[in-house]
């Protein structure tokens, strides 16, 4: 199988990226790949400034890709598809536009998430959640911060239960394309969230994914963070007994990591005899 020449997953300076869309297509190029997906940060609750991480986000000078209303937003998310649209006309390469969602679960937002997408110029979006929150999905925060917010291990399980719990729901939502790095939360270390770690929680995820007929990715982002793929490989087992079609992802927040080890992923997805294979 040749290596894939395309990535769905990818982030510009709108969010958290580094490059412009622009530089970012110029280097998918440059790189032979035949199609391109913008999907920034769509990361939305109506309790978002009121989050305990929203100090720490400022002063990691991320603070701008966390919003607390859809309408005002709004604006914004229209004039990036814009920008899209004409850069792929412009560069001659077809481009998706997508959006990387945090889902979220209290009553209302889904529908708020349906009507906001529907006024966009979009293709498609992926979910991958970033955030941890209470049973009434009211109170929130990055998941990088559990361990300093919540240093007691069981209050830690509770919100990872939680966690995997609405990625299952996420996925059953019929909304999103391909689930983003399933397994995320293994950048805690071992002792909070190793792979062997809520096997139960994940395998209902890939029932999920399953049914729903939702494609699963592989990323190469884990190579970059955690020296490993996300998914881990008993995931990456499981999903090639059930059939899940999968994706290559680099994560890519900026144009050197485009197309990241795709190479070694492929390998790797050959090895576990995974076939099935998302593409637009």
């Amino acid at each position: 199988m040749s290596m894939q020449n395309f990535s769905y997953h990818t982030h510009t300076n709108f969010s958290d990226g580094r490059n412009t869309v622009l530089e970012m297509v110029r280097q998918a190029k440059k790189l032979g790949f035949c199609e391109l997906g913008i999907s920034d940060h769509l990361s939305i609750h109506k309790n978002m400034q009121k989050s305990l991480s929203c100090p720490l986000w400022k002063q990691r000078g991320n603070s701008h890709i966390f919003r607390d209303n859809f309408q005002n937003s709004l604006p914004e998310f229209q004039k990036h598809c814009e920008e899209i649209r004409k850069i792929s006309k412009a560069e001659k390469i077809k481009l998706y536009v997508g959006f990387e969602v945090d889902y979220f679960t209290y009553d209302g937002w889904l529908d708020e998430l349906k009507d906001f997408l529907s006024q966009l110029d979009y293709d498609y979006v992926l979910t991958g959640n970033h955030m941890l929150f209470d049973e009434k999905c009211e109170n929130i925060f990055d998941l990088y911060d559990l361990p300093f917010l919540y240093p007691d291990i069981k209050i830690q399980q509770e919100f990872l239960h939680r966690h995997f719990v609405t990625i299952k729901k996420a996925v059953e939502s019929g909304v999103f394309k391909f689930l983003a790095h399933i397994d995320y939360a293994r950048k805690l270390g071992d002792s909070i969230c190793a792979a062997d770690m809520f096997k139960k929680e994940k395998q209902d995820i890939l029932a999920a994914l399953q049914k729903n007929k939702v494609a699963l990715e592989i990323s190469t982002k884990g190579l970059r963070k955690i020296n490993d793929f996300y998914p881990c490989q008993w995931i990456l087992a499981e999903s090639s007994e059930l059939e899940i079609p999968f994706v290559i992802s680099d994560d890519a927040h900026a144009t050197n990591e485009l197309g990241y080890k795709f190479e070694l992923a492929e390998e790797t997805l050959q090895k576990y005899k995974i076939f099935n294979r998302l593409k637009f």
